[in-house]
């Protein structure tokens, strides 16, 4: 017994001083902004974006997933008024982006948001959010981000964990990637770059081109609940204009969108791009649905001129224009030009 207790003394001694010192280094600035160290904000929003939210001051958010990391918020402070912060989560849920904005309104005095909404990916299908625990009232569970090897190494070596951008203009940004590059530029781009396996499925789909047809979806009762209880805060909800290619494949439902505006909430404007020509235009794509930052700061433009909006006067017919374009989007010049190159006979 002995032996243990003094086993268990000079390990719990290691242990707190290590706790004590991750505390200190803290890189995703759950507790507190850095000191001793560089400000630095990690593109994995997933965890940055709590200590946005606890350490620095905003009054309006960008939330979106990846469509949306590449909005410029100091671009939308100057257009839009108030104090911006691009909180967008490459690769989250609606479920997860809730949780985030139900906690910055809890934090901060929101004002306005710019919430994605993309077709056929509105759903609250997500059980549980991982993530959950950084946006409840118990800051010490915290702490178990940290509780990771990964983490334990920045402690050693620092340029682990403290890689990311130095301002919070677009913390999760991909567009200065330099493959994102070697991708955006149109159909060509893609063709030189079909050994990548995302690329690739798009060159099957267009080949097979058999859509998918769409699920019938119903606005998230989640974020319905914050806009109906916030009404003080200004909501702009963005239908990212996903590739015209992207629904020749894939088909969708606008029943959700419907939904929403039939409860003609005052706090709510709904923005659609899918009238435009943008969608035709590969060359802002890198893939089916993600886009350059000049779609970015188009839409940004849109919110401030007050254009593109779809009201429920309206909706019939924006999206039978939508449809009417996607049915005109000749596929089949894509498909010869896949078949000349025989990438995918490699």
């Amino acid at each position: 017994m002995k032996k243990l207790l003094i086993l268990g003394f000079f390990g719990i001694i290691p242990l707190s001083i290590l706790l004590a010192v991750l505390y200190v280094f803290d890189p995703f600035q759950l507790y507190h902004k850095p000191f001793l160290r560089k400000t630095i904000f990690n593109s994995n929003m997933h965890y940055q974006a709590a200590g946005i939210i606890n350490n620095y001051p905003f009054d309006s958010i960008i939330l979106g997933s990846s469509i949306l990391t590449n909005t410029s918020s100091n671009e939308a402070t100057q257009k839009l008024g108030g104090q911006w912060v691009n909180l967008s989560v490459s690769g989250g849920g609606i479920r997860e982006r809730v949780d985030i904005l139900r906690y910055a309104i809890k934090k901060q005095k929101i004002k306005k948001v710019i919430f994605s909404l993309e077709l056929g990916w509105l759903n609250e299908s997500e059980k549980t959010n991982r993530y959950a625990y950084l946006y409840d009232d118990n800051p010490l569970n915290d702490f178990k981000t940290y509780i990771d090897e990964s983490f334990i190494a920045c402690l050693f070596i620092s340029k682990i964990c403290l890689k990311g951008e130095e301002t919070l203009d677009r913390p999760s940004q991909w567009i200065s990637q330099p493959w994102v590059k070697q991708l955006l530029g149109g159909f060509d781009s893609w063709l030189n770059n079909s050994n990548r396996p995302d690329i690739e499925k798009i060159l099957g789909q267009i080949m097979q081109s058999q859509p998918t047809k769409p699920q019938i979806q119903k606005f998230p009762n989640a974020l319905l609940d914050i806009i109906k209880n916030n009404p003080q805060i200004e909501f702009y909800l963005l239908i990212p204009p996903f590739s015209r290619l992207y629904y020749k494949l894939n088909d969708f439902s606008m029943e959700a969108i419907y939904d929403l505006l039939s409860l003609k909430l005052p706090n709510v404007k709904v923005y659609g791009f899918d009238n435009t020509d943008i969608p035709d235009d590969l060359s802002h794509y890198i893939d089916l649905v993600h886009y350059d930052e000049s779609v970015n700061s188009f839409m940004l433009q849109s919110i401030k001129a007050n254009t593109h909006i779809i009201t429920l006067e309206n909706i019939n017919h924006y999206f039978k224009e939508m449809r009417k374009r996607i049915e005109n989007y000749d596929i089949e010049p894509l498909r010869e030009r896949i078949i000349k190159s025989g990438v995918l006979k490699r």
